[in-house]
C-alpha cells in the first residue's frame, strides 16, 4: 500500500536492535540530524511530580510527570486540568492515548500520507509517531501559542527536522491561505472553554464553520482525508452534519471511557469506504510493522455518519464498543 517504512524505524517498533549498517561519517550525521530527541531527564519520577507551569498567550499550561509517563495540561478558567498530550519517556514514539490511538486510524482512510497537516500542537505526540512510522512523509504542525511550541521542544523533544516542520500561526489563517495539499490533515486545536469565541469544549468557533470546512477540504490532495477531534458535548452533532455538508463521505470512531469522538472526512465520495474496505485496510497495515496500536480494533468500532434530517431527529452516534481497542 506504498507505506515507507525504514528498516530502522521497522525494527525499532518490533522491540529488536536493526542489523549493523556500515556508513560513513557524514552518512550518520545526517540521520542523527534526522531523528527528533529525546525527552528531557528526568527518565522516571516518584509520585505525580510539577515539572514546569507557564502562561501562554491563550493558554495556562503545566507539565507533569508520574512515574515514566509525562503529560502536558492546559489549565481552565476554573482551575481544572485537561490533559493534551501523554507520552511513556520509555518509548516516547508510541501512542499512549487512545484519542491518539484513534486519530492514527485514519491512516485507514489514506493509508500512505506523503503530506500530513497537523493543526495544534500540544506536546506532538502524533508528530513523534508520523515521523518514526512514516519516515518518508512531511509532517507540518500549526500551533498558535508560541508558548506550546517551546514546552513542546523543552519537554518532548519535539523540534524543526527534516520531515518536520512546526508553523507559529493561526490554523484558520494557516488554512485559508494558499499553499500545499495534504493527504492528511488533523484538526486538535483546542483552548480554554471559558475564552470568548470558543465552544462548549475549547473548540475555536471559526473551526466549526462552513467556509473553515470548505477550505480545510481545499487544502486535501484527491483521496485525502480530514480527522477532526471533538467532544461529545453541546453541539456535536450540528459540528458533524457541518462537516458531513462539506465532505461527501463522513465516518466516526468512539474513544473509549472519554467523551471524545473522532470524526474522518473523506475528500471524495468514491470509492466508497465501507467496512469491509476499512478491514481489508487495517489487515495490511497491521501486517506493516508493529505500530503499538491494532488498526483492525479501530476499523471494526468506525461506523458512518448519517446526517440530521429536519424534522426527523438526531442521528445517534455510535456506543462506546463492550470491547474497545487496549492502550
Amino acid at each position: 500500500m506504498g507505506l515507507a517504512l525504514g528498516a530502522l524505524s521497522f525494527a525499532s517498533a518490533c522491540g529488536s536492535p536493526p542489523e549493523p549498517v556500515a556508513v560513513d561519517s557524514q552518512g550518520a550525521d545526517k540521520a542523527a540530524s534526522r531523528d527528533l530527541p529525546a525527552p528531557s531527564a528526568p527518565l522516571e519520577v516518584e509520585g505525580n511530580k510539577l515539572l514546569a507551569r507557564a502562561e501562554g498567550t491563550f493558554s495556562k499550561i503545566r507539565i507533569r510527570q508520574q512515574g515514566t509517563r509525562r503529560t502536558m495540561v492546559f489549565v481552565r478558567e476554573r482551575g481544572g486540568e485537561f490533559p493534551q498530550t501523554v507520552i511513556d519517556l520509555r518509548d516516547p514514539d508510541r501512542l499512549h492515548h487512545p484519542y491518539a490511538e484513534a486519530v492514527a486510524a485514519a491512516m485507514l482512510f489514506r493509508p500512505d500520507p506523503a503530506r500530513i497537516l497537523i493543526v495544534g500542537l500540544g506536546g506532538g505526540t502524533l508528530i513523534r509517531f508520523f515521523h518514526r512510522f512514516l519516515p518518508a512523509s512531511q509532517v507540518d504542525t500549526v500551533e498558535i501559542d508560541p508558548e506550546v511550541v517551546r514546552l513542546a521542544a523543552r519537554w518532548f523533544g519535539v523540534v524543526e527536522r527534516p520531515g518536520v516542520h512546526l508553523i507559529t500561526e493561526d490554523g484558520v489563517h494557516f488554512l485559508a491561505g494558499e499553499g500545499e495539499r495534504y493527504d492528511l490533515i488533523v484538526l486538535d486545536a483546542f483552548l480554554d472553554p471559558g475564552r470568548p469565541g470558543t465552544d462548549a469544549t475549547g473548540i475555536p468557533e471559526e473551526l466549526r464553520g462552513l467556509g473553515f470546512l470548505r477550505r480545510v477540504k481545499a487544502r486535501l490532495n484527491p483521496g485525502g482525508v480530514a480527522a477532526f477531534n471533538i467532544h461529545f458535548k453541546s453541539g456535536f452533532r450540528e459540528h458533524v452534519d457541518a462537516i458531513a455538508e462539506v465532505f461527501p463521505q463522513v465516518q466516526i470512531a468512539p474513544v473509549r471511557n472519554l467523551g471524545q469522538r473522532i470524526i474522518y472526512a473523506s475528500v471524495d465520495a468514491s470509492p466508497e469506504i465501507t467496512a469491509e474496505v476499512l478491514a481489508g485496510r487495517a489487515a495490511e497495515l497491521d501486517a506493516k510493522a508493529e505500530w503499538g496500536l491494532s488498526f483492525a480494533e479501530w476499523a471494526a468500532v468506525i461506523q458512518p455518519w448519517t446526517r440530521t434530517t429536519p424534522g426527523a431527529g438526531a442521528p445517534t452516534p455510535p456506543p462506546t464498543p463492550a470491547t474497545p481497542p487496549t492502550e
